[in-house]
């Protein structure tokens, strides 16, 4: 469930990373931005990330922000309320009041991702075709067209992971942790690539952000 917050509850400090919505009929879209300012009560200021891309937008439009935390996830409406481009681009936002935040430790979510799995403690077992249906960042749960393995052995994953506008192909080292049936497993992901993690981790939060969830456990 999601819980209303405060932005001062949320503790970001300038630099953080933000993502910004300006399609509100189009959530997938995400833009970059990073957070450089902050009048409180009054306004947030961004600016465009690292790689200098920005979405267009205009005085008075309505937008979404979307902040990732360690914690969980924040959604909030906002509106552009100026654009300076000199010295350099800040965009100011209206100050956020209606902040629903998803924490992500108390939670999955619900996917529908097809997957090919491979066994790497018994070779014999591979190119095993499924899917994710839920997920969470410590793991998740696969259901198989055939049997994947046993408890502890490390497995594969192998699926294309979408996180706004990008889409990665990404092959996941997990170890199953349950087995609920034979064709539908319970894993923790092992993966070790800072990289791949990200990607992950950045496709969990969209899908929390915007999927239905339930609770760990």
């Amino acid at each position: 469930m999601a819980s209303m917050v405060s932005f001062s509850e949320l503790d970001i400090s300038f630099g953080h990373e933000l993502f910004l919505i300006p399609d509100l009929n189009n959530k997938q879209q995400l833009f970059e931005c990073v957070l450089v300012g902050c009048i409180a009560d009054a306004s947030l200021m961004v600016s465009a990330p690292a790689s200098g891309l920005f979405p267009r937008i205009a005085c008075g439009q309505p937008v979404l922000v979307r902040i990732r935390l360690s914690s969980g996830v924040a959604l909030f409406p906002s509106t552009v309320l100026f654009i300076s481009e000199t010295p350099t681009l800040i965009v100011y936002l209206d100050y956020p009041r209606d902040i629903k935040f998803k924490r992500v430790r108390a939670a999955r979510v619900f996917v529908a991702l097809p997957i090919v799995a491979a066994n790497l403690t018994h070779a014999a077992i591979s190119a095993v075709s499924g899917n994710i249906v839920d997920v969470s960042t410590s793991g998740a749960r696969i259901e198989t067209q055939e049997v994947l393995g046993n408890l502890g052995d490390l497995v594969e994953i192998n699926g294309r992971f979408q996180v706004g506008g990008i889409a990665r192909i990404l092959t996941i080292q997990c170890v199953i942790r349950s087995e609920k049936t034979d064709k539908s497993y319970g894993v923790e992901f092992f993966e070790q690539s800072e990289d791949k993690l990200l990607v992950l981790l950045g496709f969990i939060f969209q899908a929390l952000a915007f999927n239905p969830t339930q609770p760990v456990g």
